[in-house]
């Protein structure tokens, strides 16, 4: 009787092979766990990452307050080592609580553009958090930008290196809804911006005068913005919030924050040409054509429009109220002027005459006194 074998010498060999590759595959498995789990090992391995995790920590603690050490050593010093002057005082405020409505001091170093240098500052971040305001970098740089618009412009003129130095304050709820200047979240109440390309700093200042609303000046008490003269096209305004071409894409006009309601009036001699067209975007609007020129004037946003279109006006007349109509994001009023309906845009502080104001004579030495004060939480 023939017996056929259990495994033919194909089969066999497949065996062998298989178990030859299990053997090795066993052996580099038992080598591995050996290895990781050598005596001392897992001792080693924790003490180098906690030393790590301390470095980093003390790196982080100690970059939220060099940016502006470094920075201003290299301008004030020349080629002497930014590490040879000592950290600012913001680098102690870092883990610090804040109260509402408490004067803040900080600063930052524009390394690429300005409104980057807030949202890169590890200070502020901590700030945000300790303040529970989520977007402080963008409001804080969309105020400042704003006092700034002046002197600097901000998308071609600021450089790497420039500082900026602010006091602000977070304006308490209580005091938010008791105040009749439509105040945000915060307020800046002092800045300092060293320009490279201008080689100078620019210092800003608010204070209220008395019998006034609060308003922005120079350190020698001269207000930062100018005033159109003798018919302005609003009067009682709180702040000029944007200016010819100080945002992307464009701003054509100039943007007076104001109350709802508040008057309105015609800066020239002429005629009314249309009303509240695509109020989608302008909401109620006035378009005049000064009398016996080729210029256009355009005032947006209105609450109230109080002319009909043909209706001749003069300069000064009370035409409309300022609103915050149409493509608006917070009550004011646009006031623009053209060549023609679509021609040229013209810079209403060029077109216009203007003048600038101080403060009182008589509150000079209170004004002196607070630009003393801001000076010295800033340093």
């Amino acid at each position: 009787m023939n017996y056929q074998p259990l495994f033919t010498d194909p089969q066999l060999k497949k065996w062998k092979t298989l178990f030859r590759v299990s053997f090795v595959i066993n052996l580099l498995l038992l080598a591995f766990i050996i290895f990781y789990k050598f005596p001392g090992s897992e001792e080693k391995k924790p003490e180098n990452k906690s030393a790590s995790t301390e470095q980093v920590s003390a790196t982080a603690e100690a970059a939220s307050g060099s940016t502006q050490t470094e920075a201003s050593s290299t301008a004030a010093n020349g080629d002497q080592p930014a590490a040879a002057t000592p950290a600012p005082a913001p680098s102690q405020t870092t883990n610090r609580t804040y109260t509402a409505g408490e004067p803040i001091a900080s600063s930052v170093v524009i390394s690429d553009n300005f409104y980057n240098a807030f949202n890169h500052s590890e200070e502020i971040q901590k700030m945000s958090q300790a303040l529970n305001t989520a977007k402080l970098a963008d409001i804080l740089s969309a105020h400042i930008a704003r006092l700034l618009i002046w002197d600097v412009s901000l998308r071609s003129d600021a450089r790497k290196e420039d500082t900026i130095d602010f006091v602000f304050r977070i304006i308490p709820t209580d005091e938010r809804k008791q105040r009749n200047d439509l105040p945000d979240d915060l307020e800046i109440l002092a800045v300092k911006y060293y320009s490279h390309k201008l080689s100078k700093t620019i210092s800003i200042y608010k204070y209220t005068a008395k019998d006034s609303s609060s308003r922005y000046y120079y350190s020698d008490g001269t207000m930062i913005e100018k005033k159109i003269t003798p018919n302005p096209p609003i009067k009682n305004y709180i702040q000029i919030t944007s200016t010819i071409g100080d945002r992307a894409p464009k701003h054509e006009g100039i943007d007076f924050k104001a109350q709802v309601g508040t008057p309105v009036y015609s800066t020239v001699n002429g005629r009314v040409a249309r009303i509240n067209w695509k109020t989608k975007y302008n909401g109620y609007c006035i378009e005049i054509e000064e009398k016996g020129k080729p210029f256009v004037f355009k005032y947006l946003h209105l609450s109230e429009v109080l002319v009909d279109v043909g209706q001749s006006v003069t300069a000064g007349q009370h035409i409309a109220n300022s609103g915050n109509t149409g493509k608006s994001t917070a009550p004011h009023l646009h006031y623009q002027i053209n060549i023609g309906q679509k021609g040229k845009v013209q810079d209403p502080f060029v077109f216009h005459k203007t003048t600038v104001t101080s403060v009182p004579a008589a509150e000079l030495t209170e004004f002196k006194n607070k630009v003393a004060e801001l000076d010295t939480l800033m340093d």
